[in-house]
This record gives structure tokens, sequence and C-alpha cells, in this order.
């Protein structure tokens, strides 16, 4: 069967920053950035992770089967899987906080 189709375009976008404003906004290359959209203010806000060290040699091969079970069904990496189970995580306790105790008077 024979088909043709069309050649399409996609552009990228993105901010390059040279090695003195790196420097001077205290970021380093190849920083892993969340990237917010402000639409009142038209602006994009970029905001570098904060990195963690985490110790897995301690982790019980259970634990380190289901990073993996996931990484592989969801097709990202195992570091994506801590990431988005920590951000889940923290999401949990923030609704919890914020709507069930009081943290000062």
């Amino acid at each position: 069967m024979k088909m043709s189709k069309p050649l399409l375009e996609k552009s990228d976008f993105y901010i390059q920053f040279t090695d003195e404003e790196l420097k001077e906004i205290g970021w380093e290359k190849g920083q892993k950035l969340s990237c917010t959209y402000d639409e009142k203010n038209n602006s994009i806000f970029l905001k570098p992770y904060v990195k963690v060290e985490i110790d897995m040699s301690s982790w019980d091969r259970e634990l380190l089967e289901f990073l993996i079970g996931e990484s592989c069904d969801k097709d990202i990496s195992c570091n994506q899987v801590i990431e988005d189970l920590l951000v889940q995580s923290l999401n949990i306790k923030d609704k919890k906080t914020s709507s069930t105790e009081l943290l000062c008077e």
C-alpha cells in the first residue's frame, strides 16, 4: 500500500544563558528547571529543581522492583518515578497541613 504524507514543521523555543549569566544567578549547565506561565502578566517563570541525595542502598528489593516496574509501565526513568512519588507525597502533605493543622497563633 503506497501512501504519501506531508512533511510537517516543528519549532522549538529555548532560552540560552551565557556562562556568566548562569554563574550570576547560581545555576549550573544542564540543571533541571520547572517552567510556569503566568497568563495575567504574560510571563514565564523558571525555577531550578532542588538537588536531593537519596541513598537507595538500604531499600528492599520489593521497592526497587516497584520503581523499575513503574518506570517500564510508564516509559519514564526511575528518577522520574521517584520525583513523581515525592511530589505527590508533598502535595498530599501540603493539603493536609493547610486544611487541618494550625501552624501558629
